[in-house]
């Protein structure tokens, strides 16, 4: 009933839908090619699933389709996009994933095979990644190089080429593999912007690889105030789907077995073998508690509040992580009753003197943070922060796991609370996690060390906080 209800809604609010892909094929597509179907391996057309289904005739803005691993994704991405070409008309849309590796080896090739061999909906110029579309009143091509006006285009991108991202205004996207650690959260930023003037439709197909932005941006709104129905399968395979119509967002969560050609063996093997939450979220497409998270008990509910006006008397402090690329900056704010600490603000800017950071980093201040940043071995940045008008201290702890404990403590107890609206620290605690050995053991290093500034920056600074009220108390 609830599928049916979506699809009728769909064809009220877009009744040109079928006449549009019909014109928008031509003979050299396939137009006998059934409906709601996608191709085998063989390019041979396979009917949707019941998953497929529920994201093809939703109309939110946003539907994220979270599932398992080869539960049909990729595959079902350049159906739904084409779909929402044919309601769309004439503009820009975007088809991004993760990695260039992943463009290039699953995107493009899928991408492909659906606008050209099926479809013949037009041509992909190569050098630039943009598939032109023809005008489906006449079958041309309006342009004559790849710089040209054309009727409509789908430029095709990794998330890891930020600036290949804000090149368009655009109607629709097809996000894949938007869970992997490689698809930022400055990414989707910057795709959010380019469709602000049409308020674009999304779709997300990915795994959940991590607790990061997808998890905090996207599931976890929908799921708050949305309602859920869930359907099972003969062989106990479960889609759930949550739609929220006030933040305008269908999550679509399904298990690989929902898929009619994931085998079932292969799917039980990986229930009896692999750690229930690693299970959860590469095979059923659902959020689990990482054991290899570091701030494993960080929880939006008891470690996030809502922005409010700081008190002007309440102790600023200011956490800085040092780069020539990426400078990163967190600020805390202690309420002198609880001395509980708020963070309030993030920075991370690249490409600026220390002079320019400082002045940066001091706009809109009521006055000079308490500031530590930096290794032992980083002397020369905060001189010359001192020399720009903004003293750095070295942080009281020297080793980066006591300082991530001392972190981890103020988390644990509360005492440690993030505004909502700061994206980029929220990001990072979601995907701030120890690497696995080639058995799969979680051992001591941290993956992907390097990316996370905000979060090196909190360590320091927290660290330096609970250091100075341990040593006032003593004292």
């Amino acid at each position: 009933m609830e599928l049916a209800l979506r699809a009728a809604a769909n064809q009220q609010r877009y009744p040109q839908t079928a006449q549009l892909i019909s014109q928008l094929i031509t003979n050299n597509g396939r137009p006998d090619f059934p409906a709601r179907h996608l191709l085998d391996a063989d390019s041979n057309p396979v009917p949707f699933h019941r998953a497929q289904d529920y994201a093809y005739d939703s109309t939110a803005r946003i539907v994220a389709m979270l599932a398992g691993t080869q539960s049909g994704k990729t595959s079902f991405g350049p159906w739904l996009l084409a779909k929402w070409i044919g309601e769309l008309g004439s503009g820009d849309y975007f088809a991004v994933t993760s990695s260039y590796d992943l463009f290039k080896l699953k995107m493009l090739p899928e991408f492909l095979r659906v606008f050209e061999e099926v479809l013949g909906l037009g041509r992909f110029w190569l050098g630039d990644k943009i598939f032109e579309l023809r005008d489906p009143r006449t079958g041309e091509f309006w342009a004559k190089r790849s710089v040209d006006r054309m009727y409509a285009r789908v430029i095709l991108r990794s998330a890891q080429s930020l600036s290949g991202l804000e090149s368009a205004t655009v109607k629709a996207m097809w996000l894949d593999e938007a869970g992997q650690d490689e698809f930022s959260v400055d990414a989707w930023k910057a795709l959010r912007r380019r469709g602000t003037i049409h308020k674009a439709r999304v779709l997300i197909t990915t795994t959940l690889y991590n607790l990061g932005w997808l998890k905090q941006q996207i599931i976890d709104p929908a799921e708050k105030t949305g309602t859920k129905i869930v359907e099972r399968d003969a062989h106990g395979g479960e889609i759930e789907v949550t739609h929220n119509a006030t933040e305008d967002i269908d999550l679509v969560q399904f298990d690989s077995i929902i898929n009619p050609q994931f085998d079932y063996s292969e799917y039980e093997l990986a229930r009896r073998t692999m750690p229930d939450d690693e299970f959860l979220m590469f095979y059923r497409g659902r959020v689990a508690q990482l054991r290899s998270l570091i701030y494993d008990i960080f929880r939006r509910k008891e470690n996030t509040c809502t922005r409010f006006p700081i008190p002007p008397e309440w102790k600023r402090y200011l956490g800085l992580d040092f780069g020539g690329v990426n400078t990163a900056g967190v600020y805390l704010a202690e309420e002198p009753e609880t001395k509980k600490l708020y963070a309030y603000r993030e920075y991370l800017a690249g490409g600026k003197s220390a002079k320019e950071h400082a002045t940066d980093m001091l706009a809109g201040e009521p006055g000079k943070p308490r500031a530590y940043g930096g290794a032992s071995s980083e002397g020369q940045w905060r001189t010359e922060f001192a020399s720009g008008g903004l003293p750095i201290r070295q942080p009281e702890v020297s080793d980066v796991e006591i300082e991530i404990r001392r972190t981890y403590a103020q988390v644990k107890t509360e005492q440690l609370i993030v505004f909502d609206d700061l994206t980029g620290t929220l990001d990072q605690l979601g995907r701030y996690r120890r690497k696995r050995d080639k058995a799969g053991n979680i051992t001591d290093e941290i993956e992907n060390k390097n990316d996370f500034h905000y979060l090196d920056a909190l360590r320091y600074i927290v660290s330096s906080i609970r250091s100075e009220h341990k040593r006032n108390w003593l004292s």
